[in-house]
């Protein structure tokens, strides 16, 4: 069998996408924890995010400022400011996705569709996108890192 068949016989995993100033967190924490922004509502629950998205989820980019202005940054970037890019996956069987995420988060029709339109306005699908009201245990998923030449390399399973 060669390499080809072997990663198309691997499954698919949905991926939490991170820096390396980050991952620290996480290991320490042993869970990718919950996270909510300063403009989620207190009704919603916090979300650990994954996505189907088997290079990378545009969404999961932050914004940076550059004289003045927000600006979406390259992974390169993110790369260089954040020590690297690093990716957890799971099973996304693990995982809610679409409506059942939603209602879990407790997330209003109203918001979701501001999030899925700016999903949209950043390249990202958000049919591609997982997640859990829970930690998820780091120990549980594959660890990779963005290497240099632009691939996935992995670093722990």
């Amino acid at each position: 069998m060669n390499a080809s068949s072997n990663a198309a016989a691997a499954p698919m995993l949905a991926w939490h996408y991170t820096l390396g100033v980050h991952l620290l967190r996480i290991l320490e924490n042993g869970y990718i924890l919950p996270q909510d922004t300063p403009d989620t509502p207190a009704v919603e629950c916090p979300v650990a995010w994954f996505s189907l998205n088997q290079q990378h989820d545009p969404s999961a980019l932050k914004s940076i400022l550059v004289n003045g202005k927000p600006q979406a940054p390259t992974l390169e970037v993110m790369k260089q400011l954040g020590n690297g890019v690093y990716r957890l996956g799971i099973s996304p069987r693990r995982l809610l996705g679409g409506e059942p995420l939603r209602r879990e988060a407790r997330i209003s029709k109203a918001r979701w569709a501001e999030l899925l339109k700016q999903a949209k306005a950043q390249g990202a699908n958000a049919a591609e996108w997982f997640g859990s009201i829970d930690p998820v245990a780091a120990s549980d998923c594959v660890i990779e890192v963005l290497a240099d030449d632009g691939r996935w390399q992995r670093v722990a399973s």
